[in-house]
């Protein structure tokens, strides 16, 4: 039985349709649950205090607009039901020159949230530093800016890792749609589907901003080589991060099947690189550039298909 909190046992899960009452329910269970995170206070937050034999390293990025709206995700990482050892929040030099911190940002430090500074990669700031500081003992765990997360999220992550140790484990994911040898655009990719819930697959696209946890040496060589990623994937991390897991032969497997829609942070916010990269072409663009550069993960892919 995978675990829940009420809002995610009561949200519409994704890919389901209800017209004008989905729309509205969605956003009168946002409110409410925003409503909830901004409420508490910042001293009743903590990080992990008891020994353990896997630390958890929470990881995110943020830019100058949300900086203090990122407060409510944060947030909603302190109040896991398995709480964090530690909580990074990765910014761009560029951005936060000589910046002046909201005062939510000085009170989460307070808390133990940890600023760090890096050049700006985009997405891939939130991971590409921190693959090789990860110790033996680390599980390091990608999150998005603007979502409140479910509160046994961490806790699920988990919980997976420990059946699948040798695994990227994600909240959220998508199948590896093929046509006979031809993959199709990711917007047709499922993310219902059977594929990757009991067994581990080379055909997961993990949602890294949606909770994706990562043990020690799960990539390949060139994860965070920067020049690399500038060529190939500067804005497309999650198709980066799924060949770099796959050409290392590390397999991906998913919490469970259904997921539910996430509840932003703040109801104005949308996550738009994503949406651009499927509308304009680049997922899949990169995806055949990917295949070209790292084949060995390319026939990883396909041997399920043959199977």
């Amino acid at each position: 039985m995978v675990k829940m909190d009420f809002w995610e046992r009561i949200m519409i899960p994704e890919r389901v349709r209800i017209p004008i009452l989905g729309g509205w329910l969605y956003q009168l269970l946002s409110k409410r649950a925003r409503r909830h995170i901004k409420k508490i206070p910042f001293g009743k937050l903590s990080l992990n205090d008891v020994p353990r034999r896997m630390k958890l390293v929470c990881t995110l990025t943020t830019f100058p607009d949300r900086i203090d709206s990122v407060q409510y995700t944060i947030k909603s990482l302190f109040n896991q039901s398995m709480k964090p050892d530690r909580i990074v929040l990765w910014l761009a030099e560029s951005e936060f020159k000589d910046f002046e911190f909201p005062e939510s940002i000085k009170q989460l430090q307070k808390r133990g949230l940890e600023l760090r500074y890096c050049e700006n990669y985009f997405g891939h700031k939130r991971y590409y530093k921190m693959i090789d500081e990860q110790k033996e003992d680390e599980l390091i765990v990608m999150f998005d800016d603007d979502i409140i997360f479910p509160y046994y999220l961490l806790e699920r992550l988990y919980g997976k890792w420990l059946e699948f140790p040798d695994c990227v484990i994600c909240d959220r994911g998508q199948v590896l749609t093929f046509e006979g040898n031809d993959v199709l655009n990711p917007g047709r990719w499922s993310s219902i589907s059977n594929v990757g819930l009991d067994e581990p697959s080379y055909r997961i696209l993990a949602s890294p901003g949606g909770g994706c946890l990562f043990p020690p040496h799960a990539f390949y060589k060139d994860a965070n080589n920067t020049d690399i990623i500038n060529k190939y994937a500067l804005k497309t991390g999650d198709i980066w991060l799924m060949f770099m897991a796959v050409q290392n032969d590390t397999k991906i497997i998913r919490t469970y099947q259904y997921h539910r829609t996430f509840i932003l942070s703040e109801k104005e916010q949308t996550v738009q690189l994503g949406k651009e990269a499927i509308y304009q072409g680049r997922y899949i663009k990169t995806f055949h550039t990917l295949a070209k550069a790292y084949p060995h993960a390319y026939q990883n892919m396909l041997s399920e298909i043959a199977e």
